[in-house]
């Protein structure tokens, strides 16, 4: 299941709600463009779109109204909605395409997508909020954990073995470029972590993919220091099919058996992972 990463923005101007349409487009949509390799994350992704049609928006990262997730015919999009309440600038588009000022409850009558609709008119109250976001998460969970059991299957060599888990970890990257990142980081470790760490002890087909990232997890977590290495392996816990929750109790075993101090410095890096991928914050019954 694809994931593409969108982030949009609601900006207001007396009362009316700027609207893209792109060239030859026929549905409006709110200003905003896909999260790029470049970007750090969906604040600066956000500011640097915004930029780029000629607005400034004063503290974005306050800006952030909500996560949605919008079913797509491959997937599903992780739509992250901003709400400026004070911007500058006077917005342009380029390359043909159009922007126009509408009254929010104009929205309606639009050709939009349904779920962006349904999105604006709940930010300003017109309409009830509508929760597919439940339904993804799960079709996603269990899609990853699919392709997690999957891929315990024997291979012809721990090589072979070590560059699916460098795929599986990054969530499907090309593993031809994951280890040559490897070998230009650490060319004398990069071909022991693909066969040893990777193609033998990984791959043992007595704990699934999802459990020993976990395990990662904790351990990384509870070593305390290792930020890179912990959001790197939080990554591939989720990519791995763990749920959120999941991840958050680790943490919570990490507290009890290495200390407070050590899940504390752990917390803001999930909670970082989470933010970046569009990940609503899950409420624990404790």
């Amino acid at each position: 299941m694809a994931q593409r990463i969108h982030l949009a923005t609601i900006l207001q101007l007396e009362g009316e709600l700027l609207l893209y349409r792109g060239p030859e487009q026929d549905q409006w949509s709110l200003p905003g463009g896909d999260l790029l390799p470049e970007h750090a994350d969906v604040d600066s992704g956000m500011a640097a779109i915004l930029g780029e049609m000629g607005i400034t928006v004063d503290s974005i990262e306050e800006a952030f109204y909500e996560t949605l997730f919008i079913p797509e015919a491959n997937g599903h999009m992780v739509y992250n909605l901003f709400a400026a309440s004070s911007w500058k600038g006077e917005p342009t588009a380029a390359n043909g395409a159009e922007l126009a000022w509408h009254k929010p409850e104009k929205v309606v009558d639009l050709p939009m997508n349904e779920h962006e609709r349904a999105g604006i008119l709940t930010a300003f109250g017109l309409a009830k909020p509508r929760d597919d976001n439940a339904a993804i998460l799960a079709a996603l969970q269990n899609e990853m954990a699919i392709e997690a059991k999957s891929e315990t299957k024997p291979f012809e060599s721990k090589r072979e073995a070590g560059r699916d888990l460098l795929r599986s970890l990054s969530g499907g990257d090309d593993p031809d470029v994951r280890h040559a990142e490897l070998r230009a980081k650490t060319p004398e470790l990069a071909d022991a972590i693909v066969d040893f760490a990777l193609g033998d002890i990984w791959s043992s087909e007595l704990l699934d993919r999802r459990t020993r990232s976990l395990e990662v997890v904790a351990m990384l977590a509870a070593l305390s220091g290792r930020p890179a290495q912990l959001r790197s392996h939080i990554n591939g816990a989720l990519n791995h099919g763990a749920k959120p929750e999941e991840v958050i109790e680790t943490l919570r075993m990490v507290a009890v058996y290495a200390g407070f101090p050590a899940a504390l410095t752990a917390w803001p890096v999930m909670e970082e992972v989470f933010a970046e991928r569009g990940v609503p914050r899950p409420e624990l019954s404790l």
